[in-house]
């Protein structure tokens, strides 16, 4: 995949070769490198075993060359190798039937003229992979890339998640028309709408013919209690121009803190706009595991590979970079499911052990 992309650099000029540059980046973003210089120095380090896979002749890249390369080099095939990648570990990996859409900022790419870049991910539940990115183009927002990414992804027979962002009409339309379902975050930006399920959900109530789902969860220091009930709105005048829509499904959370000398609880009602049939056992589910985005994705990425600290500049270095870290982080994932053992410890056990990085690259 690496040699079908095109080298940017002028013809001539050229000491390193490019699939050299593209693969031991990679792998120094695999062994938890964080900068360019940090690779430079992997590279050094682990110049015996890396000439047994690429060509450096020349000798070293710097971590000049490194960030001149990417510089030049269009992110969006980087984002090529992401796909197809993703696209093999799934074909090999458990089926899946949800797909979770969120946006994410890079914070460290901010400036005083410039905003942080911005992407929105294609999250595969079952397989805990990122599927596909499209980044937000500036003076833009997540409403306009979110229909391109799905445009790009394969959608039949999938339930498409995305919090109140992603609730339009047209994304509704384009994720029926690709023969998929879809559970939306559905809040006050559509007042009528929001109005006309408000006072549906009011006159029927919530009670045993409705009810999807009741159970508790203690976890973090909390008591939660979720309940979920499913209402039937596909003939409210309102719901017209929804294409597909069915359901709505209204979850209230009621938590309590361990802690909290005054036991003080706290209830809470959200919203969600579905094609499903209101009886819809999964929906729950849909729902539930929608947040992995944030947890197994958003988390990781800013705790354990710390890329709200990259202070890189350059926007196209940056977005490439970050594209990497998403490869590196589907590959750990589906290579190494040993129990309890961190992202951040197979990344730096790949560092350290070349026949444990030789079975993440093969």
């Amino acid at each position: 995949m690496i040699n079908e992309i095109p080298d940017p650099r002028m013809e001539g000029k050229v000491v390193h070769k490019f699939s050299s540059i593209i693969f031991v980046a990679l792998c120094g973003i695999l062994s938890n490198c964080e900068s360019w210089s940090d690779i430079e120095d992997y590279c050094r380090i682990k110049k015996a075993w890396l000439e047994k896979y690429v060509d450096l002749s020349n000798g070293i890249p710097s971590e000049w060359t490194f960030r001149r390369v990417f510089v030049l080099l269009d992110p969006n095939y980087i984002e090529y190798l992401l796909r197809t990648n993703a696209a093999e570990i799934v074909s090999n990996g458990k089926s899946s039937d949800q797909t979770a859409i969120d946006g994410k900022g890079l914070r460290g790419s901010k400036r005083q003229d410039l905003k942080c870049l911005h992407s929105v991910s294609a999250w595969c539940h079952e397989n805990g992979l990122v599927l596909a990115e499209q980044q937000v183009e500036e003076k833009s927002n997540e409403i306009t890339a979110i229909p391109l990414l799905l445009e790009s992804l394969d959608l039949k027979g999938t339930t498409v998640s995305i919090d109140a962002a992603g609730c339009q009409k047209s994304i509704t339309k384009l994720i029926k028309d690709k023969k998929g379902d879809y559970v939306l975050g559905l809040k006050c930006n559509h007042r009528k709408l929001y109005k006309s399920v408000e006072a549906c959900i009011a006159a029927e109530g919530e009670n045993n013919d409705n009810r999807l789902h009741d159970a508790f969860d203690k976890s973090h220091g909390r008591l939660i209690r979720r309940r979920y009930f499913g209402y039937n709105v596909s003939s409210l005048p309102e719901v017209a121009d929804w294409v597909g829509a069915k359901s709505v499904v209204a979850v209230e959370t009621i938590s309590s803190r361990n802690n909290d000398p005054s036991r003080k609880v706290s209830a809470q009602w959200r919203y969600y706009l579905s094609s499903h049939e209101s009886g819809n056992k999964s929906i729950p589910n849909y729902i539930r595991n929608h947040w992995g985005i944030e947890n197994k994705l958003h988390w990781i990425l800013d705790i354990h590979l710390k890329e709200d600290d990259d202070q890189k500049s350059e926007r196209k270095s940056a977005r490439s970079f970050a594209l990497l870290r998403r490869i590196a982080l589907n590959i750990v994932r589906s290579k190494d499911t040993t129990p309890k053992r961190s992202v951040r410890r197979k990344l730096k056990r790949s560092g350290w052990d070349n026949e444990y990085l030789l079975t993440m690259l093969t």
